[in-house]
């Protein structure tokens, strides 16, 4: 399966996204909402239990189509509709029962930064960096504060979307942005092995604590305790989850 940027094929229990438009790897409207028809259509199939999203390139995504500084300033409901379908791609990394790994071996920027965030898991080559550079076009990132702080910081977030500025791996692996660096030419095997470490594990069990992930994530600690109770007691009855 592919469009103009975007090529899927599966892979054992594997759904691998590739993306290739280009030297920055942009995402087009259109490249958003396939992907994420995909996703859902991936998580209802039992035999599959991981998305690998990945670039070819230099670059792993610097952004969306039209988000540059230069761009012409778009109207307000256009603005809405494609913050909507990015935020939908965001909820769904964090909701999907799949397992999202990405594999990132170049820069990532604004919407590709997001994209990693967002993921379950992010191995980064050496020398990849990351950034929120919408202020620097004179917008506040609305979208990414919208999710930021729940994976780093609130003085990190605050920091990385006023300045714009790049980091580089090592401090997004510190910040909590991403899960592991490694050498640009160990990248694929390390990712290859990551999902075969997750895949040894039993199935539903992995299901359910993404799904307690998604659940419990805007929970206060008492209510996420009770629910992780809950779901603790439906596992081991062999109830439904």
């Amino acid at each position: 399966m592919a469009i103009d940027g975007l090529a899927i094929e599966r892979r054992d229990a594997t759904l691998v996204v590739t993306v290739d438009n280009g030297d920055e790897n942009l995402f087009s409207a259109a490249m958003v909402s396939e992907l994420a028809d995909q996703i859902r259509a991936a998580a209802s199939e039992p035999d599959l239990r991981f998305v690998r999203l990945r670039s070819r390139g230099d670059a792993f995504c610097l952004g969306r189509e039209g988000a540059s500084r230069d761009a012409p300033r778009p109207l307000p409901r256009a603005v809405q509709v494609v913050a909507s379908a990015i935020v939908g791609l965001n909820e769904l990394f964090q909701t999907t029962p799949l397992v999202v790994v990405a594999e990132v071996q170049g820069d990532a920027a604004g919407f590709g930064a997001g994209l990693v965030g967002n993921s379950d898991l992010a191995v980064a080559a050496e020398g990849a960096r990351f950034a929120f550079p919408e202020i620097l076009a004179g917008y506040a990132p609305a979208v990414v504060i919208g999710w930021l702080t729940r994976a780093v910081s609130r003085k990190r977030a605050f920091e990385m979307v006023t300045t714009g500025a790049w980091v580089d791996a090592d401090v997004a692996l510190r910040d909590g942005l991403i899960t592991e660096v490694v050498p640009r030419e160990r990248l694929e095997a390390r990712v290859d092995e990551r999902i075969h470490e997750l895949g040894a594990l039993d199935a539903t069990a992995l299901r359910d604590a993404k799904r307690l992930f998604a659940r419990t994530r805007t929970m206060d600690p008492a209510s996420a305790a009770t629910a992780s109770i809950d779901s603790l007691a439906l596992a081991l009855s062999g109830g439904p989850s």
